[in-house]
């Protein structure tokens, strides 16, 4: 349950952050190969790959031989689980052997050869026509919250005319506050149960405007659309292109992930949260403004900001383009050069889709992402996309996993990962900042209030650190604060509590009003 609260402002207000970490370039050539770089693989979970011992131990191996040193497996397909989840329903897929834990066992293996595994779920779709059929177990939220569920229960995203486009494959709508409890009760349940290096966040956005609609389509679950209109004092049922409704969507993506990141990190600090992001569009990202751009524009996920205030330890850019089609391949050329250079605070990953090339212009493309860039900076790894499709072309996947490590006539005896590499140490990981994950509550019931005005201090009067407000679920959130003694306050001084952030900590804080 939650209750909303009206503010008087329309806008979202922009966080400032006093002490935090400055936003920086990029390493140099030299210190692109000391400090390791990310060499990873996708593996989805709907072809072979991660279904079986068997199935596994030839991934692992595939991965060792090809000098490669991270696994991004997908665990969670469409909110089930490919483990013992205290959130998820265990997978109904059929080729998975009764009793086994996938991710537990890869992680066994995985460890034995010094490889990282990302345990990657999927947040957006809530099922998939490839099942043929609706979920069997009663308490998937398709079933409990999906697109058959009342208007004050389901979770499902609408369009602006109130359809929930394909029904066998509803999104999850970002700004409902119990479904933003779930997606985040899902992350944390895997750091709680298994020792992961990381959780990949993938589909943390809206869906994609239906054919023929216009852009910002969806968005307007019944609660969600509520909480827009409490929060802003409006009556109106927003046009899809207006910019504050366009605004106030982005802002539920930005503080889920915010939030995330916190509670993941309260957990394992040393577990770091990724996600898959998109590079939609044909504007080149070197030469326009990012907020007029595709993904925030379609897929309201403005993943540029988490990587430079600090939301996640890596952005695993979706450079999905066949170099076959040079307008593709200026494409794909525009966008890791922009990737290379964005100043940052945290890292970045180039994905290029395998699936979507042939060997020889995969390879390519993998060579354009490991050099530096024509101002001489680095993206911090490459993810390649994906471990289970190998290429447009058939070619068997011994030849693929030889091709990356061995010279061959395919590269040209110029193989890309020729020698093992570590995985990147993320220095902000080891920085002296503390974090704040608090939460507004109201009375003795304690519910959570949305769109509360919260103004935290350094010290008891100085001066203001961060501005921001509350989430769907009455949070707040601040990363890489100076360590040292705060003051946060609601509704000027009524409502105020001292803290005190720690190096490398999360700091809670709880105010009721």
């Amino acid at each position: 349950m939650f209750k909303l609260k009206k503010v008087i402002m329309m806008g979202i207000f922009t966080v400032l952050v006093i002490g935090a970490v400055q936003v920086e370039a990029h390493p140099t050539d030299a210190q692109h190969n000391e400090e390791g770089y990310y060499r990873a693989f996708w593996v989805q979970a709907f072809a072979p790959g991660l279904k079986t011992p068997e199935e596994i131990d030839q991934l692992v191996e595939d991965v060792s031989q090809a000098n490669m040193n991270a696994i991004v497996a997908q665990v969670s397909r469409r909110h089930d689980a490919y483990y013992r989840s205290d959130v998820l329903p265990f997978t109904e897929d059929p080729a998975v052997p009764q009793g086994f834990d996938p991710l537990g066992y890869l992680i066994e293996k995985a460890r034995e050869k010094g490889i990282e595994v990302h345990a990657w779920v999927v947040v957006g779709p809530m099922w998939h026509p490839i099942y043929g059929g609706e979920p069997q177990d009663p308490n998937h939220i398709w079933n409990l919250h999906g697109p058959d569920a009342a208007d004050d229960q389901t979770w499902v995203t609408r369009g602006y005319d109130g359809s929930v486009g394909n029904r066998m494959q509803p999104y999850l709508d970002l700004g409902h506050p119990d479904a933003r409890d779930h997606v985040v009760e899902m992350v944390t349940d895997i750091v709680r149960n298994y020792d992961v290096d990381g959780v990949h966040l993938d589909y943390i956005r809206y869906p994609e405007n239906a054919a023929g609609n216009p852009k910002g389509w969806y968005g307007y679950n019944p609660t969600s659309l509520q909480r827009f209109q409490e929060e802003t004092g409006r009556t109106d049922r927003p046009d899809p292109a207006d910019p504050h409704w366009l605004e106030w969507k982005t802002e539920q993506v930005n503080t889920l992930v915010k939030r995330v990141y916190l509670e993941m990190m309260a957990i394992d600090s040393a577990a770091k949260l990724t996600a898959a992001v998109v590079s939609w569009g044909f504007d080149d990202p070197r030469h326009t403004e990012w907020w007029a751009m595709d993904p925030v524009q379609r897929a309201h996920q403005d993943w540029k900001r988490w990587v430079q205030e600090g939301y996640l330890d890596y952005a695993f850019v979706m450079n999905y383009d066949p170099d076959a089609d040079p307008t593709r391949a200026a494409r794909y050329d525009a966008w890791i050069e922009w990737q290379k250079d964005l100043p940052r605070n945290r890292g970045i990953v180039i994905g290029p889709a395998l699936y979507l090339n042939a060997p020889k212009d995969s390879l390519s493309q993998i060579q354009r992402a490991l050099q530096p860039s024509p101002a001489g900076r680095h993206a911090e790894g490459i993810s390649l996309y994906v471990y289970n499709v190998w290429s447009n072309d058939s070619t068997p996947r011994g030849e693929i996993i030889q091709m990356l490590h061995e010279a061959t006539d395919l590269n040209n005896h110029e193989p890309p990962f020729a020698a093992p590499v570590p995985v990147p140490e993320p220095a902000w990981k080891k920085a002296p900042h503390g974090h704040l994950l608090g939460q507004v509550l109201q009375g003795e019931g304690k519910m959570p209030l949305s769109g509360v005005h919260v103004l935290l201090r350094r010290g008891n009067n100085g001066p203001v650190a961060a501005e921001l407000l509350t989430d769907a679920n009455g949070y707040f959130s601040v990363t890489d604060l100076k360590p040292g003694n705060y003051r946060v306050e609601i509704n000027g001084h009524k409502h105020a509590q001292q803290l005190t952030i720690k190096p490398r900590q999360v700091t809670r804080a709880e105010l009721t009003q």
